[in-house]
């Protein structure tokens, strides 16, 4: 009796290489955009600041709409761009505060691990557009 092997036709490896990278990539991209939560006007309330996340208000006392991060944000969004004063950084490493997106227009503030403010000081409020979060301090 002869014994019949069947084999599974040779995938174009470029072509299965591409698709994985791109499923990949989406993987990423959707785990990063988790990691960002941004909330309507109405939510108001500090504690909603996790532990070892980064939160940022867009008016005075930690009120208003509120962005929460535990990563490197390169533009808040045109929501929320030119509109933070006030903070509270949960996370064990600075955070440094830049005029423009991706990080650019210079470092405007860096706030240390455990660091809050209930208002930014008069020529900081509402003019952060990105922020990293870094061991060490930028400005």
């Amino acid at each position: 009796m002869r014994q019949i092997t069947r084999r599974t036709p040779r995938r174009n490896t470029r072509r299965s290489t591409r698709l994985r990278l791109a499923a990949i990539t989406g993987a990423f991209a959707a785990a990063f955009a988790a990691g960002t939560v941004q909330a309507p006007v109405a939510a108001a309330d500090p504690s909603i600041c996790r532990a070892v996340w980064f939160c940022v208000w867009s008016d005075a006392n930690q009120e208003g709409a509120y962005l929460m991060s535990k990563g490197n944000v390169s533009y808040v969004g045109t929501d929320f761009n030119d509109k933070a004063s006030s903070y509270w950084n949960r996370t064990s490493w600075y955070v440094n505060f830049y005029y423009d997106a991706n990080y650019g227009g210079g470092c405007m503030l860096s706030i240390p691990p455990g660091g809050s403010s209930t208002l930014l000081p008069g020529n900081l409020n509402d003019r952060m557009s990105s922020y990293i979060i870094n061991p060490t301090p930028a400005c």
